[in-house]
């Protein structure tokens, strides 16, 4: 089955998310689902199956799905002062987003002096202030550890909405993913599956047979290739 996501132009220039599904490269009538924007959206794979690749396609055209909304976009391999620098833009941002009336900030003084921007712990509230209004993007929230796991139960808890991928849904830290599905709001999930990983397994097996021939030692082969189909004949 091959899964992709498709992007239709609508007349006010929004786009719209379907995800189509071929049985195969030959299939000329893939099936389509549309895939609500006022909702979250969670893409399950294992490794290789090309869930990073589908969320950088929604991430190349976020602007287009949620004109109307900020966002607030990472991977779990990212640091922390990597997720501050490419979601917070300048530290007037980060003061506007902890200020209840940001218009105050022209009739004050030194606001360096009542808001310490530069602090790491500031920006994580600017930046959790920020997705009450945000679409939250996240590769790999499996993945996630530390003081960036805590920053994410933030994010997740007040974003308006998230598109996130994961290995399943039980790699998801718990408290995470409670937080996911309590929220009030539709969730639509893509599981997607991959033959990649057994392609590399089988290269590797045909490369150490290889290499046993190459090396003069063809029995050994013989035997490791006949214990590879016996193996598989009680599978």
């Amino acid at each position: 089955m091959i899964k992709y996501f498709k992007f239709k132009k609508r007349p006010n220039g929004n786009r719209q998310l379907y995800l189509k599904e071929k049985k195969d490269i030959f299939d000329k009538n893939p099936k389509e689902t549309y895939i609500s924007k006022k909702g979250s959206l969670i893409i399950y794979g294992i490794e290789a199956s090309g869930k990073s690749q589908k969320l950088k396609t929604i991430v190349n055209m976020v602007d287009s799905l949620w004109k109307n909304e900020t966002k607030i976009i990472f991977k779990a391999t990212d640091s922390l002062s990597e997720i501050l620098y490419k979601n917070l833009d300048n530290d007037e941002e980060t003061q506007k987003l902890l200020i209840s009336n940001p218009a105050s900030l022209d009739e004050i003084e030194d606001i360096e002096d009542i808001i310490d921007v530069k602090k790491q712990y500031v920006k994580f509230e600017a930046l959790v202030a920020k997705a009450k209004k945000s679409v939250l993007l996240i590769d790999d929230i499996d993945k996630i550890t530390g003081k960036k796991l805590e920053l994410t139960k933030d994010l997740i808890r007040n974003c308006k909405r998230y598109v996130v991928t994961a290995r399943g849904e039980d790699n998801i830290n718990r408290t995470i993913r409670n937080i996911m599905f309590k929220r009030r709001m539709k969730i639509s999930t893509v599981q997607l599956t991959s033959k990649a990983s057994v392609d590399a397994t089988n290269i590797l097996f045909a490369m150490f047979i290889l290499g046993l021939f190459v090396g003069g030692l063809p029995e050994m082969a013989m035997l490791v290739m006949a214990g590879r189909m016996v193996t598989k004949g009680t599978k």
